[in-house]
């Protein structure tokens, strides 16, 4: 009867495996060749904002994006106790300031739009 053996597709024969010593060698090898391939794409590959956007549709999306962060923090803050929380809870403070500020930045883009000055914004 013959004795069935592991069938590798890559790497050296069975009888030829690696010892243990030179075993993690080749794993931070494959870790490094795969680390410099990430790396070597570029940013802008990723994500990349189109140069004929103008800066009231820059900020009102920025805006957006905040507003969901901020709401995606706090429902994660309701998962947590202590320091866990809190940094939930400060991700979500200044995602809240980042929106202010942008919001600000937008109405000093655009004067013609009426100033609310009845009192802050009430969000649901």
């Amino acid at each position: 009867m013959k004795k069935i053996t592991r069938l590798s597709l890559v790497g050296p024969a069975p009888s030829d495996a690696p010892t243990s010593s030179t075993q993690p060698q080749s794993n931070t090898t494959a870790r490094s060749e795969a680390h410099n391939r990430r790396r070597s794409i570029p940013l802008n590959q990723l994500i990349r904002v189109r140069d004929d956007v103008d800066t009231l549709t820059l900020l009102t999306h920025a805006s957006e994006i905040l507003d969901s962060l901020a709401a995606i923090s706090a429902n994660f803050a309701d998962e947590f106790d202590g320091s866990k929380r809190h940094v939930a809870v400060a991700m979500k403070q200044l995602s809240a300031l980042a929106e202010i500020l942008i919001c600000r930045a937008r109405d000093n883009l655009d004067p013609q739009k009426p100033q609310n000055t009845s009192g802050p914004e009430t969000r649901h």
